[in-house]
């Protein structure tokens, strides 16, 4: 319900995800472009693809976020199926639906226009129909492997880190199989092509579009790279980012205090590596007190309750299950070795759970916990999806923002900045006063900002934007060279004036980190 709502208001969704789709609308092709805001290119599109035939529908951001929340039921109902080929029985696959379910971070991010739900989806999927091949030996399960394979790449580049361990027990058991003489090598590598050929069909072009542009396949340069990826591979920095990791999922108050000292005290007792060490961490180290958005929540029920589910999978004899867990834990793990600590990192691992929701269920099935568990995790799934923080359906300060639904669209783009968001309302409002139609854009922040999508939302009939002046590959993109009716420059230090084609004056309607600039002639007509 929040999403219908509710603006969408989740950062990097405002930043990139949402922004890149009303390019596509305003240039009506999803070619690459020039933009300052070069993930708007690299990162893949599968699901603002999706995104964006709603967007179409509609004319109306009102249901962007129906994708992940058609994609969050679809995953638990994997999990489900997952429960099923391990041999759960019907109280067990429907415990690993309800556990899956009510995991925090995934409440939060289906009523979100991120991606994290989708690629967990595939992901699911994969192992899945992996699995189901492995038991079955038929080609229409390698054949759907491949293609969830193909999506997953094509949603979020973290698809690679969770398939890994899942392609290579894949792997594994089939030459295991092979040497045995269970199965016909012909055969196998049959299916083999079968789950290469659609993936490398989904991808090709994606990874062609990026190695023409970047010189990477996957989008990513040399900088980039170390900026997201560890440097340090020790055993004491990878345990420093396992604990990091791992200390998301305790941001209840009171805990999380707790959670915060002993992450200290094991990095500089035991460690003996800075808990904010750069070739680890991405920003530095916190933990909220309550994360209550599809960005720092915690999964802390779920966490703990994986602990003992992993001594239950350890002593049983169920392989499948056994397997199951061992996708998830190494996942986690390969992730923590791989990319280096973000705050924001426990929407990452919603993978993780998904599939650990499977162990859990048969633990407490067979403890016979059920009743108790169940209703805390019930209380816990109706408290996050009541008090999400920036889009509440109860509001309830601190708990949640000031922000209700009830209010306008562009307060709600911005709950957590309220005086941003008045700014905002200024700036556009003057914009479609003046009904300039073509507004150049440009930038210094490399990463992007949430300042631009609604501007380009709220103006999407009557204006068109034109980045202008980058300074990354996609300069070769810019082919534009007119004079333009205004110029939004997002900058802390403007000048008094800009020259773009023209000279252009700074204006006296801003916002933060935004300023208008108008042709220098016409400065004083507006």
């Amino acid at each position: 319900m929040s999403g219908i709502l509710y603006a969408p208001n989740t950062i990097d969704s405002t930043v990139y995800h949402l922004t890149r789709i009303e390019f596509w609308l305003q240039h009506k092709n999803v070619n690459y472009f020039a933009t300052q805001t070069d993930r708007m290119l690299y990162q893949p599109p599968l699901a603002e693809y999706m995104i964006l035939q709603f967007r179409l529908l509609k004319d109306s951001d009102t249901f962007s976020f129906i994708i992940q929340w058609l994609f969050a039921i679809g995953a638990c109902l994997g999990v489900s199926l997952l429960a099923e080929i391990a041999g759960a029985n019907k109280k067990v696959q429907q415990l690993s639906l309800f556990i899956a379910g009510t995991i925090p971070m995934l409440i939060l991010q289906s009523s979100s226009t991120q991606n994290d739900v989708v690629v967990a989806f595939f992901i699911i999927m994969t192992a899945l129909h992996l699995l189901k091949n492995l038991k079955e030996n038929k080609s229409t399960s390698a054949f759907l492997s491949g293609i969830s394979i193909g999506e997953a790449i094509l949603t979020k580049g973290t698809a690679y880190v969770f398939l890994f361990p899942i392609c290579m027990f894949w792997g594994i058991m089939k030459l295991i199989k092979i040497y045995n003489k269970e199965v016909k090598f012909i055969q196998q590598l049959k299916f083999l092509m079968l789950l290469v050929i659609p993936f490398l069909t989904i991808c090709l072009s994606f990874y062609y579009r990026n190695y023409v542009l970047i010189g990477s396949p996957l989008g990513v340069s040399k900088e980039l790279f170390y900026v997201y990826n560890n440097q340090s591979h020790t055993i004491s920095s990878f345990l420093s980012v396992v604990f990091r990791n791992l200390s998301l999922h305790f941001t209840f108050p009171g805990i999380h205090l707790i959670a915060e000292k002993i992450i200290y005290f094991l990095h500089q007792s035991i460690l003996n590596v800075s808990v904010n060490d750069p070739a680890t961490s991405f920003c530095p180290f916190d933990l909220p007190m309550l994360g209550m958005t599809e960005d720092n929540a915690g999964n802390l029920l779920h966490i703990l309750l994986i602990i003992p589910a992993l001594t239950f999978v350890f002593k049983s004899r169920n392989t499948t299950l056994k397997a199951i867990t061992f996708f998830g834990i190494f996942s986690f793990l390969l992730f923590c070795f791989q990319i280096k600590w973000q705050l924001w990192h426990s929407r990452l691992h919603i993978p993780v759970f998904l599939l650990m929701s499977i162990p859990i269920a048969f633990f407490i099935e067979q403890y016979k916990f059920s009743k108790p568990i169940v209703l805390l995790i019930g209380i816990s799934a109706i408290t996050f999806s009541l008090f999400c923080f920036n889009r509440p359906i109860i509001k309830f300060p601190p708990l949640t923002s000031n922000v209700y639904f009830s209010e306008s669209r562009i307060a709600q783009f911005y709950t957590m900045q309220e005086e941003k968001g008045n700014q905002m309302q200024a700036v556009i409002k003057y914009l479609q006063k003046k009904n300039f139609k073509t507004i150049a854009v440009k930038s210094e922040e490399k990463y992007g900002n949430d300042i631009l999508y609604p501007i380009m939302y709220n103006l999407r009939h009557k204006s068109k934007f034109y980045p202008v002046q980058m300074f990354n590959q996609t300069k070769s993109l810019d082919s534009t060279n007119m004079n333009f009716d205004a110029v939004l420059f997002f900058t802390s230090t403007p000048p008094d004036t800009l020259k773009i084609v023209n000279n252009y004056k700074k204006n006296v309607i801003n916002s933060s980190d935004l300023f208008i600039f108008t042709p220098l002639k016409n400065i004083n007509k507006h």
